[in-house]
């Protein structure tokens, strides 16, 4: 077994909201517990107030958008690191260090620092290990127990998802830094977003993402979701994001 560098790390706490530090906050919580409905009910009350979200359906939005850099840091770690994360539900926990954030921009600490690195010979076998862990033993079963509680649609979250994998590996095979593993990334990126099967990722037929994009090389950016995050019925209200799909005429009064 292998643990990550200090570089590694320091990486990981820039840029993907990783933390060694604990904060003993009702936004604080070991992810495995959410999967206790009375522990996730209150906790969404929690992720409600503190946004100033319209309702539960807003917080589970939120909290699935908050969550995907843990996501961002079990992928990064594989692709531009080439190292396995245990992202186990008993090793994640979501970190609220500024309570006084109603943005509230959660970091993730993992118990478990330990991680595998893949031979050339047998990278897609482990690949695929990987990605079932995080996507489906992880994600699908949180989303599916917020869809539970919120009523919130599950294409909204994984949509949430969807625009942060695009984003982090957009911006990995921008970096000239990460040149010489390139061609990994990308591999990575199509698997994701495209290649895998729907039972890597949990109860689907098939790819959850492949309804998002039409290519994950493509180069529209910017182009318009297909569904809307809800986020502009938190905090201040109204402001919807430059790419959502529902048009927004301020009202005049």
């Amino acid at each position: 077994m292998n643990s990550f560098t200090d570089e590694e790390l320091a990486a990981l706490e820039k840029n993907y909201r990783f933390t060694l530090r604990t904060n003993p906050s009702p936004l604080s919580i070991q992810a495995k517990k959410l999967l206790d409905d009375q522990q996730l009910a209150a906790y969404l009350l929690q992720v409600k107030k503190q946004t100033n979200a319209a309702n539960l359906a807003v917080a589970a939005s939120l909290l699935s958008k908050r969550y995907s850099f843990a996501v961002l840091i079990a992928l990064y770690s594989m692709s531009a690191f080439n190292k396995r994360l245990d992202f186990s539900l008993d090793n994640v926990c979501i970190e609220t260090l500024d309570e006084a954030d109603t943005l509230w921009l959660p970091a993730f600490k993992f118990h478990n620092l330990s991680s595998s690195e893949a031979d050339h010979s047998s990278r897609s076998e482990w690949r695929k290990a990987v990605v079932e862990q995080v996507f489906r033993d992880h994600v699908d079963v949180l989303f599916t127990r917020l869809t539970r509680h919120s009523k919130l649609s599950k294409l909204i979250m994984w949509e949430n998802l969807y625009t942060y994998i695009c984003w982090m590996y957009r911006s990995l095979l921008e970096n000239p830094q990460w040149s010489d593993r390139h061609g990994a990334i990308a591999e990575d990126f199509r698997y994701i977003v495209s290649e895998g099967k729907g039972e890597l990722f949990g109860t689907f037929h098939k790819n959850p993402f492949v309804r998002y994009s039409p290519s994950p090389s493509s180069e529209q950016t910017g182009q318009k979701r297909q569904t809307c995050c809800l986020s502009y019925l938190a905090g201040a209200k109204g402001t919807r994001c430059t790419i959502c799909p529902i048009a927004c005429i301020p009202k005049q009064t």
